[in-house]
């Protein structure tokens, strides 16, 4: 059996491509379809859902009603460990963007993206802060850092932290020179932190707090 699939080549980058079959592996109606490009040869890995005829020879789950795959491929290269529910979802998203493509050597794309979890995070702080209502942003990240800690809105250490997460997410924005592994995991870390103390450890104090309001061991 034959599976044919049509989808951009994520590794020639030809638009709209054959993609064939040449193996899968199934659970129920649920499989793991390894593709060959028509036009360059090469494997990509798709999930679909799929009832297939395993009498036909030749299958076209996006025309013929059997199934459909996933618009994008598995990436079985990288690994991370998931992160806190408390930390905004567009923030998680960028961290991981980041954090997957450190996984696979793309250190300049990773600290980038470390750097810009840390911009929208700000950005998020100022947008959803009651005590900043009618405040704008700085355009400046480190401007606007620094704005939050002579707000008295963020604590010092964090700000001098975010300021370090900044700087360093700027080289591999802006230099010349490659960021290097080493640089983009400790940013990673350095990252990882700062958002445990933007978003988890108050979420977290929070609950225990509303815990001990409620068994009236804290006033309101």
């Amino acid at each position: 059996m034959t599976v044919i699939t049509t989808r951009d080549c994520v590794r020639c980058g030809t638009a709209k491509v054959q993609l064939t079959s040449v193996g899968l592996v199934s659970d129920n109606a649920s499989y793991e379809i390894a593709f060959s490009c028509n036009n360059c040869r090469k494997l990509s890995i798709y999930k679909a859902q799929c009832s297939i005829d395993l009498k036909s020879n030749n299958v076209n789950i996006d025309a013929t009603g059997y199934g459909n795959c996933e618009r994008e491929p598995v990436l079985n290269i990288v690994s991370v460990a998931p992160l806190s529910d408390d930390i905004p979802p567009r923030i998680a998203e960028l961290f991981m963007q980041a954090a997957k493509s450190r996984r696979m050597q793309m250190f300049d794309a990773s600290g980038a993206m470390f750097r810009k979890a840390i911009d929208v995070s700000t950005k998020h702080i100022f947008g959803s802060d009651p005590r900043l209502a009618g405040r704008n942003a700085a355009d400046a990240l480190r401007v606007r850092i620094k704005a939050l800690g002579e707000l008295k809105i963020l604590e010092d250490d964090i700000v001098e932290l975010a300021d370090v997460v900044a700087v360093d997410g700027n080289d591999a924005v802006h230099e010349i020179d490659p960021y290097t592994a080493e640089e983009a995991e400790a940013l990673e870390d350095l990252t990882l932190d700062l958002l445990d103390r933007l978003f988890v450890r108050p979420a977290r104090v929070a609950r225990v707090k509303a815990k001990q309001v409620a068994a009236g061991q804290r006033k309101a």
